[in-house]
C-alpha cells in the first residue's frame, strides 16, 4: 500500500509515468521531486557506438556514483544557466516507449519568470552504479575536533547511500558502522556547519553501535557514560558525551572506528580516471611526499612522522563523470603534534594516528593546504569578516566623536 501512494506521488512530478515503465524512470521523476535535475554529456572516450549518451546524476558522493544513462540520445534546445536564472523551477513530461522515448523539460527562472524548454529524444534508459573507495579523502570546512567530523563525514556518507540505494550497496561491516551516525553525540561533531540532528535522527540503534566500539576499543570510561545514557538520554548527558569524546582518553575508541570504517571503504576499487589524469595524481602525491622528506620527515604515502609530529596526507577526488572538463585534485596535509613530556592518560595509545587533535597539553593540530598554507576554515573567514567589521564600526564611531 505504501509502495502505491509513494508511486502515486512521484507521478505528479513527471507527467506521463506509466507503471509499467522502467524503475530508472520512477527514479527520475524523483530527481524532478527533489529539483535536482542536472544534464551532463558522457565522455567521449566512454561512448558507445550506437550513439551519444547523456548522464542524470541519482545519487553522488565519495562512497558512489549512482546515475541515469539515456542511451543514443539526441537534445533539442539547450539547458538554462541556474546562475543567470537566478535558480530553475523544473517540470517534466515522458512520453513514448523504448526505442522511441521523448523527455520535455521546462525551465522557469525564478528572478525573470521566462520559461524555456529542452527536449532529450532518446533510445533507452538505464542506471549505472558504482561504489568507490573513501577512506583516503578528506573535506575541512568546520574548526575544531577535525579528526572526528571526518568519521562522522564518512559514516554519513554510508549512511546516505544506503538510504537513498538500499543494502545492496553496502557491505555487511557498513551497514554496522553507518549506525554511528544516529548516535547523537558522535553526530554532532558535524563536518559542516548545519546540525545533522534532523538529517539523521537519534536512535538506540546508534547507541548499541557506539557501546560495541566502545567494547572493542576496552573504552571503559565511555562505556559507563554510554550505559548511563542509554538509561537517561538527555540533552545534559548528549553534552558530557559530545565533549567527553575530544579527551585524549578517546584516542583508541577513534583508532578502532577508524579502522574499522577502512577496512570496509577498502573493499572497494579506487576511482579511475584515466592514464593521464593519474599521472597528474601521481606527480602531486611525489611533490608532497618530496616536500615532507625534505624537512626531515619518514615514512609512506600517506603517513610520515618526524619527532613529535605526525602528517598525514588526504585528498579531495573529483567525480569521475560530472567534473570531466574540470578535473580538480587536492592535497590536505593533518599535522598532529604530541610533545614528548606530555603525560599518556587512561586508555591513550601511542600508536593512534591524529593525537595531536585531542583536548590536553602539550597537543598541537593544523590542517595544511598543498600549497603550504593553513587551511582557514568558514569559521575562520567569519570571525575574520566580523573583526574586520567591528574594527571597521570602531573607526566610524571615534572618527563621528572626533
Amino acid at each position: 500500500m505504501e509502495a502505491v501512494k509513494v508511486r502515486e506521488e512521484l507521478s505528479e512530478y513527471l507527467d506521463g509515468l506509466q507503471e509499467q515503465m522502467p524503475l530508472a524512470f520512477w527514479k527520475l521523476a524523483e530527481i524532478f521531486k527533489y529539483q535536482v535535475f542536472e544534464l551532463c554529456e558522457e565522455p567521449e572516450e566512454k561512448e558507445e557506438e550506437s550513439g551519444k549518451s547523456y548522464l542524470i546524476p541519482y545519487m553522488m558522493n565519495d562512497a558512489i556514483e549512482d546515475y541515469l544513462v539515456l542511451e543514443n540520445c539526441r537534445m533539442v534546445g539547450e539547458v538554462a544557466a541556474e546562475e543567470q536564472a537566478g535558480g530553475l523551477e523544473l517540470s517534466a513530461r515522458i512520453s513514448g516507449k523504448e526505442g522511441a522515448y521523448v523527455l520535455v523539460v521546462r525551465q522557469k527562472s525564478l528572478l525573470h519568470g521566462e520559461e524555456t524548454v529542452f527536449t532529450l529524444h532518446f533510445e533507452k534508459i538505464r542506471e549505472s552504479r558504482t561504489c568507490y573507495q573513501y577512506h583516503e579523502i578528506g573535506h575541512f570546512w568546520m574548526e575544531g575536533q577535525e579528526q572526528w567530523r571526518r568519521l562522522v563525514y564518512m559514516a554519513g556518507t554510508i549512511y546516505d547511500k544506503f538510504a537513498y540505494v538500499g543494502e545492496e550497496v553496502c557491505t555487511e561491516g557498513e551497514l554496522e558502522l553507518l549506525r554511528l551516525v544516529e548516535f547523537a553525540p558522535f553526530r554532532n561533531w558535524s563536518p559542516v556547519r548545519e546540525s545533522l540532528e534532523e538529517k539523521y535522527p537519534a536512535t538506540y540503534e546508534g547507541i548499541a553501535c557506539m557501546e560495541q566500539f566502545a567494547a572493542m576499543a576496552q573504552d571503559r570510561g565511555y562505556l559507563a557514560l554510554l550505559r548511563l545514557y542509554r538509561r537517561f538520554p538527555s540533552r545534559s548527558l548528549e553534552r558530557w558525551l559530545t565533549r567527553a569524546l575530544t579527551d585524549s582518553s578517546r584516542e583508541q575508541l577513534y583508532e578502532t572506528i577508524l579502522q574499522a570504517v577502512e577496512a570496509e571503504s577498502g573493499t572497494y576499487a579506487k576511482r579511475d580516471y584515466g592514464a593521464a589524469f593519474h599521472q597528474k595524481i601521481a606527480e602531486k602525491r611525489k611533490q608532497a611526499e618530496q616536500k615532507l622528506i625534505r624537512a626531515g620527515f619518514t615514512g609512506t604515502y600517506p603517513e610520515y612522522h618526524r619527532g613529535e609530529f605526525e602528517v598525514i596526507i588526504l585528498e579531495e577526488h573529483p567525480f569521475t563523470v560530472m567534473e570531466w572538463d574540470h578535473f580538480q585534485f587536492r592535497i590536505y596535509y593533518m599535522v598532529s603534534q604530541v610533545k614528548r613530556q606530555t603525560t599518556i592518560g587512561r586508555n591513550c595509545n601511542r600508536q593512534a594516528r591524529n593525537r595531536g587533535f585531542f583536548r590536553g597539553r602539550g597537543r598541537n593540530s593544523w590542517i595544511f593546504t598543498e600549497d603550504g598554507k593553513m587551511l582557514q576554515t568558514e569559521s575562520e573567514k567569519r570571525c575574520k569578516i566580523e573583526k574586520q567589521n567591528k574594527k571597521k564600526t570602531d573607526r566610524e564611531k571615534t572618527e563621528k566623536e572626533q
